[in-house]
This record gives structure tokens, C-alpha cells and sequence, in this order.
């Protein structure tokens, strides 16, 4: 028959056991992340928040849905990819230079029930490629956002930019919201549409235009070429890879409404008094 432990050791024994059981706590308190502070620094602004009601009425603005990616841009203490994920839906990633503020944002996440949506990641917003995203949050210095202006001109068409506060320089916003006398901005990402398209229609019967278009990031302006002769462009427009325009012949209308792919446009034709037809053109 074994030996009995003495009193004190088997108290020692016990003691360490409770010890050792409780041991995961502790280093889940230990390696709990810092409550951010105002003004706390990252590498491009400090971390100042955006209001809650804020934050979800420029989320409306971009029309954000379940099916989006929203990509936050200096994503702080999380809040907006996680709101957007609570009440829109959408998944979300969160790019920040500060460690705090990612470690918290991902503890956030788990609080928050969203950690299955919503990514955080340690990052410089010039380097890392958020190309995927189908709405980027902003809220950045002017100068910032003129840094960043060409890789958001470089996105997908139809990308929706949403900015607290500042605008883009020489970029005119599509869309503005206003609540508690602060304001949101909305940018949608253009197609690229200068140049020489040829427009070949093909249903029904064969027809050939051409059409020179000129653009400043969504405004465009430009000539349609009828049998020779330059038409001024009426009712030109462009939001994301969706194109229209009407050029007046004669008696006849013509208006052109197509979507934007790469070096091609594919749409539609409505000819005064003609049935509706198709039409493809290449950029020259």
C-alpha cells in the first residue's frame, strides 16, 4: 500500500495543480492588448476616430451589401470593418502600421462575434495591395489622399471610396452625406475611356461610328462621327465601367449606352424609330 504524502506536500501538490489550471487565464490577461488612446501614432496620421453614426452613414452612401469587401485604410481600433460586418454583412480587412491597435481590433473582432468576417493585418497602406477590395474607407490628410490617389484610380471600376472629413484634390466626389455637421464623401473608380473607339453595330445590320471621347477621372466630353461629320456629345457619362452618350444626326438620335471592358465596350444602340440594336467597339 503506497505512502501517504505529508499534509504540507499534498497541499503544495494541490496548490500547484490550481496554479497550473489557471495558467492559460493569466497569459490571456497578460497578452491582452492596450486600449487605444487619442492621437495614438501610426506611420501616416495619428488614430483619431471616426463617429459610429458616422461610420454607417458613409457605409450606406457606398451601398455596401453582404456581397462587398470593405478594405479600411488605417483601420485603428476597428471599428468600421467590424461594423460593417455586424450590420451590412460584408467582410471586411483592416490595414494598420500600429501592433496595438491590430491586436486590438482582432480581440475586438472575437468580442464582437465578427472574427470570422473581418481580418486585421500589420501594414504599410502604400505597399500592401488591397486591389481586391470592393469599397476602401478612408480617412486621411489631404496629402495623404493625393499620394494615394493614383493607386485608387488604378483600382476595378466601380470601386466605391468612402472619405470622412477630406476630400481628394482635382477628384470631384459623386456623392456626399451629411450628419451632425460632419460629412462623408463618396468617389466611385472610373473606367478608362480616352481615347478612339470604333463602334461596330451588329443586330440588325451592319453600321460604323466613331466616337472620340475625352476624359477628367469621371467627367467625360467628346465627338461622335457620323458619315464624316463631328456630332457634339449630349447626356456623356460615366460611373464606374458604365458608359452613355447621345449624339444628334439630323432627325435622328442616337444614344449609346455600354459597359466598359478593358480595351472594349459592349452595349446598346436606340436609334430614333429603329428597333433597339447591338453594338461592340475597340479602342484604336
Amino acid at each position: 500500500m503506497p505512502a501517504k504524502e505529508p499534509l504540507n506536500a499534498a497541499r503544495r501538490r494541490a496548490l500547484l495543480l490550481a496554479l497550473a489550471a489557471c495558467a492559460p487565464f493569466a497569459r490571456a490577461e497578460e497578452t491582452k492588448a492596450p486600449e487605444p488612446v487619442f492621437g495614438t501614432p501610426g506611420k501616416d496620421a495619428g488614430w483619431i476616430p471616426t463617429p459610429d453614426t458616422m461610420v454607417e452613414a458613409m457605409l450606406k452612401l457606398a451601398r455596401l451589401s453582404s456581397a462587398d469587401l470593405l478594405v479600411d485604410l488605417g483601420s485603428g481600433d476597428g471599428r468600421i470593418p467590424i461594423l460593417a460586418a455586424r450590420e451590412f454583412g460584408s467582410r471586411g480587412l483592416g490595414i494598420e502600421f500600429n501592433a496595438d491597435l491590430v491586436a486590438y481590433s482582432r480581440q475586438r473582432a472575437v468580442r464582437e462575434g465578427v472574427a470570422d468576417r473581418v481580418k486585421f493585418i500589420r501594414g504599410d497602406i502604400f505597399q500592401t495591395d488591397f486591389s481586391e477590395a470592393t469599397v476602401v474607407a478612408l480617412f486621411m490628410t489631404p496629402s495623404v489622399l493625393q499620394r494615394l490617389r493614383p493607386k485608387l484610380l488604378a483600382m476595378r471600376p466601380g470601386t466605391r471610396i468612402v472619405s470622412y472629413l477630406f476630400s481628394i484634390e482635382e477628384w470631384e466626389p459623386d456623392e456626399w452625406v451629411f450628419n451632425n455637421g460632419m460629412h462623408g464623401i463618396l468617389w466611385v473608380v472610373p473606367a478608362s475611356v480616352q481615347g478612339t473607339w470604333r463602334i461596330e453595330v451588329r443586330d440588325p445590320g451592319p453600321e460604323r461610328y466613331q466616337v472620340r471621347l475625352q476624359q477628367r477621372f469621371q467627367k467625360i466630353d467628346g465627338r461622335l462621327i457620323v458619315g464624316g461629320a463631328q456630332l457634339p456629345l449630349f447626356d456623356a457619362r460615366l460611373v464606374g465601367d458604365q458608359l452613355r452618350f447621345t449624339g444628334l444626326s439630323g432627325e435622328r438620335r442616337l444614344d449609346f449606352t455600354g459597359t466598359v471592358k478593358g480595351k472594349e465596350i459592349e452595349g446598346r444602340l436606340h436609334l430614333t424609330g429603329e428597333p433597339l440594336k447591338t453594338f461592340r467597339a475597340f479602342r484604336s
